[in-house]
């Protein structure tokens, strides 16, 4: 299953966390830059193409590098015949379109990216491109569309517990209650998505949250509760130092202190937001600052200057078809026209005014954003049903129990069929590697055919770890079906799925990133833990000064030894046992420390000899082969094994310190 799969997009790229927001972006882009000039293959100039762009783009104001960067992945792409790269630049196209004010070509790049992923069946990257075309049509002022993406991508995040977008998407859907009139729901959503970006320390999400929460009181004129948010959200945006986002807040500020009627104030923050919008490429955020300075002066009866800015905004809205905006201008020319007693005048804008709200409101589409709504609320209450009389239910229904245990055994045999075809194709690519090792042999003089060995030895000893580390998954998935344990069967099959597809995209490549090699290592011990009754436990603990996107390691170093110990250390022990690994990075590689507190080597080795097992552990020997060739060190000087014992001898488990060279 595909949704889980975040390292792709990932979307994402991390969270920022120093104080400088913009500085700490920099220093992403300059640390890429220096990788891309060590990068051996396209694939990997790809992935830090699409990390350029991405980190770009989101400053706002450096869509220009942001499309060089895309044009690399889509060139890139072209030269390789990677179709799903080639979509890819098309994302990020959209994204740059969006930010620019394209909205028209944004949609048209997303769709693209989206229909590519529908016959994939990648939910989460279906959610990644609807997310973005739901922005866009809010921003356009087509809010049933804008809210139907918005409730088919929450009902994906929630589905697979991503708190940080169920946030994001909360965020959105407030909008567009708020835009309905429905400021109870809207805050409630607001409210929520605070709370989760809080418990994430999202400091950048957090500011427009509050920012939204703010300006919703103020739209029902509790205007201390508006400022408390309002004010809260600018110190936040100033810490981080991002402009766009300090703009935003102060053009929030503004319009609250217009509806105040200190018109002075609102004027200044006004002018203020305007200085940033001025140096950031998004038209949109600039029509809509420019009205509402030009509204400010009609207030203060300076209706020259009222003019000037209101004809500059509507101007840019129209280009856009920003109907809201539009809107909006057409509003305040009949307030002007009608204090300058210009009755005729006031008339025409007034009836610009209605002839845009109705393309917006009619009522078929209030009353499908209705229906949409309820049938959401529905749908939650009665998963809350759901869950609450899932026992009785399972009970009860004995012949629905017989199909779900056929569809899981259904699911098994497809996942066998799957591991045999892997296995042929695996055992093939073995031969096929041998016999040009023979050829090899007589094509080539001595000394070239030493370098050659090692790397086809390599590609060997790779083709080797799959379906040993296969059969393992397999046993695990195999055990529950037998026991009849549905529900568990049903998780098996969707992280064993997962586990098969992260194999087959890693064993594609010579060396991985981190964070895909440690998603596969997660994605494994969280199955043995399933299958041993959560007797397992386990933490993860990564420097935090290792970019994990951009780290590069050969694929499978370190699960062979994450077996080692779950099988022979920590399901030996009666109480629950705990795994730990810890990485860390020093010059040009990773030391990696396997720890548990399982009964220890000596205690293991009798246990197997009275269970009568003999059997080696072949992927750990085929790491241990590996290592040798990669780090062309000794053994003993890569891979160390303590045993921990108390002050009385007594075993307290195992610890495996690994050296894993970088790229």
């Amino acid at each position: 299953m595909r949704i889980q799969q975040t390292a792709f997009l990932c979307f994402f790229v991390g969270v920022l966390t120093i104080n400088s927001l913009e500085g700490q972006n920099q220093q992403k882009i300059d640390s890429l830059k220096r990788i891309l000039q060590k990068a051996k293959n396209d694939s990997t100039k790809i992935s830090i193409f699409k990390n350029l762009s991405w980190n770009y783009a989101i400053t706002r104001s450096k869509l220009d590098s942001a499309r060089i960067y895309t044009d690399s992945i889509r060139v890139t792409a072209e030269k390789l015949k990677d179709t799903e790269s080639l979509v890819l630049a098309n994302f990020y196209y959209g994204l740059i379109d969006r930010f620019s004010g394209e909205y028209y070509s944004g949609i048209k790049n997303f769709e693209k990216y989206v229909e590519f992923h529908e016959k994939q069946g990648d939910s989460l990257r279906i959610e990644m491109g609807l997310f973005q075309i739901g922005v866009i049509q809010s921003q356009l002022g087509n809010y049933k569309e804008s809210l139907e993406l918005y409730y088919r991508i929450l009902a994906i995040y929630e589905a697979n517990n991503m708190e940080k977008s169920i946030a994001t998407a909360l965020h959105s859907i407030g909008h567009i209650q708020r835009k309905l009139g429905n400021h109870e729901n809207a805050i409630e959503s607001y409210s929520t998505s605070i709370s989760i970006k809080e418990k994430l320390d999202d400091p950048t999400g957090l500011a427009m949250s509050l920012a939204s929460l703010g300006n919703t009181f103020g739209e029902l004129k509790l205007y201390q509760k508006s400022e408390k948010n309002l004010l809260k959200a600018l110190e936040i945006a100033r810490n981080i130092k991002t402009d766009y986002l300090i703009g935003s807040v102060m053009e929030n500020l503004g319009s609250l202190y217009k509806e105040m009627k200190n018109n002075s104030l609102a004027l200044k923050y006004f002018k203020d937001a305007l200085e940033i919008r001025k140096t950031l490429p998004s038209k949109k955020e600039l029509a809509s600052n420019l009205y509402k300075v030009g509204a400010v002066y009609i207030e203060l009866r300076e209706y020259d200057k009222a003019k000037i800015y209101l004809a500059e905004s509507l101007e840019l809205s129209k280009k856009m078809d920003a109907k809201p905006i539009e809107m909006m201008n057409y509003s305040s020319y009949k307030k002007m026209n009608e204090l300058l007693k210009d009755y005729k005048t006031a008339y025409k804008f007034q009836n610009l005014w209605s002839s845009v709200k109705d393309s917006i409101f009619d009522a078929e589409k209030n009353k499908s954003l209705l229906e949409l709504e309820t049938k959401y609320e529905v749908a939650q209450k009665d998963k809350d049903i759901e869950l609450l009389t899932k026992e009785n239910e399972l009970q009860e229904a004995t012949a629905e129990k017989e199909a779900t245990l056929r569809n899981a055994l259904i699911g098994g045999i497809i996942a066998l069929c799957i591991i045999g075809l892997l296995l042929f194709y695996t055992m093939r690519q073995r031969l096929k590697n041998q016999k040009v090792l023979t050829a090899k042999n007589d094509e080539i003089n001595k000394a070239k055919l030493s370098e050659e060995l090692q790397t086809l030895e390599m590609k060997a000893l790779r083709a080797q770890m799959n379906p040993h580390f296969l059969f393992n998954s397999l046993n695990s998935i195999n055990t529950m079906i037998l026991s009849d344990e549905n529900e568990s069967a049903s998780k098996y099959l969707s992280k064993f799925s997962k586990l098969v597809r992260l194999l087959l995209e890693n064993s594609e490549q010579p060396e991985v990133s981190l964070k895909d090699e440690m998603d596969m290592l997660e994605t494994y011990i969280q199955l043995e833990s399933l299958r041993f009754n959560n007797k397992l436990a386990y933490k993860i603990d990564i420097d935090e000064n290792i970019d994990q996107e951009c780290t590069l390691l050969p694929s499978m170093v370190i699960q062979p030894f994450v077996e080692n110990a779950i099988w022979h250390g920590l399901l030996h022990k009666e109480q629950k046992g705990l795994l730990t690994i810890k990485i860390e990075e020093s010059e040009d590689h990773l030391h990696c420390s396997i720890i548990d507190n399982g009964v220890g080597r000596e205690k293991s080795i009798t246990l197997k000899k009275d269970g009568g097992l003999k059997k080696k552990s072949m992927g750990i020997k085929i790491t241990t082969d590996r290592l040798k060739l990669l780090t062309k060190q000794k053994i003993k000087d890569v891979i160390n094994i303590i045993d921990l014992k108390d002050d009385r001898n007594n075993a307290l488990g195992t610890q495996v310190n690994i050296q894993i060279p970088l790229s």
